[in-house]
């Protein structure tokens, strides 16, 4: 299954990003393994963070917190040359930047593994491969962003309620339900709700083009507003099977829908109730309703 990768910014300074590789080096790597090799100003041969993987393979890790000029072929081949002093012996090392993916020094890298006179393998760790690491940790994104979170919580909220607000103006939810006479439309529309709010984005129900695009709730720091969506989402999926249900009966009952529409105009509300409080609670404009 694909997942949503959602864009974290690279530490600002060289402790908090050898920190980071370190706790990622926990999840890859076998975790009593993994250490912090010497300190500033010591002789580190290299490397910045050492561990053992599951074949007892010794990995060696160099970390670049670095500008955009900061990470050339020749201060590549100068890290490699201080590696093989290392003792024990490397069988792979790594140099993590916080450079985005850069094809000149893949394939400098690339040439030099196949040249066969490294006595270990070397990796690129670029920080688009960083981001998806911290992406597939749960445990990651709350410790080593967690100051993030909690600084920029509020905007994140903010922007997300505020996108569920655009995401629900919509005829499926605002209209009265006997106005409704396309039902796979409001189907389609109770599906593309649903997706919003596990991953962020909303696509537009005939082009399927995107419409807006918001951090899921599981990204936002705050446990109670990630209840709140927890719980919206849990109307919307009760509204949801009702539907279905009603759906199959459609084929005894050809006006099932129609006669049930008192019915989901009172869940809908339910629905927008809940959302418009939270919207007050927040000063922002709730969301009009027409039945």
């Amino acid at each position: 299954m694909n997942q949503i990768q959602i864009y974290m910014p690279p530490p600002s300074n060289w402790q908090d990003f050898q920190m980071l590789i370190g706790d990622l080096a926990k999840v890859k790597f076998i975790e009593h393994s993994v250490q912090e090799y010497g300190r500033q100003g010591q002789r580190q041969n290299g490397v910045d963070v050492y561990a053992v993987d599951m074949w007892d393979k010794s990995i060696g890790i160099q970390c670049k917190e670095t500008k955009s000029d900061g990470l050339t072929s020749k201060s590549i081949d100068k890290e490699i040359d201080k590696a093989l002093a290392f003792r024990p012996k490397l069988d792979l090392f790594i140099i993590a930047t916080t450079l985005r993916i850069n094809a000149k020094l893949q394939d400098h890298v690339n040439s030099l593994n196949s040249s066969g006179h490294l006595p270990f393998r070397v990796q690129l760790m670029f920080w688009d491969d960083i981001n998806q690491e911290i992406n597939r940790s749960s445990a990651i994104r709350a410790n080593a962003y967690q100051v993030f979170q909690e600084q920029f919580g509020q905007s994140d909220i903010k922007n997300h309620l505020a996108a569920l607000k655009k995401a629900f103006e919509r005829p499926a939810f605002q209209d009265n339900f006997l106005h409704e006479r396309n039902y796979d439309d409001f189907e389609n529309a109770l599906v593309l709700m649903k997706a919003l709010l596990k991953t962020g984005f909303l696509y537009d129900n005939w082009s399927r083009n995107l419409v807006l695009q918001t951090v899921p709730s599981s990204m936002i720091g705050d446990e109670s507003y990630q209840k709140f969506v927890c719980s919206l989402e849990s109307k919307l999926e009760r509204i949801y099977q009702s539907y279905l249900s009603d759906k199959r009966k459609q084929n005894r009952n050809p006006g099932q829908l129609y006669e049930k529409a008192g019915d989901y105009n009172i869940k809908r509300r339910s629905l927008l109730d809940f959302l418009n409080k939270k919207l007050g609670s927040l000063g922002e404009e709730e969301i009009p309703f027409y039945y």
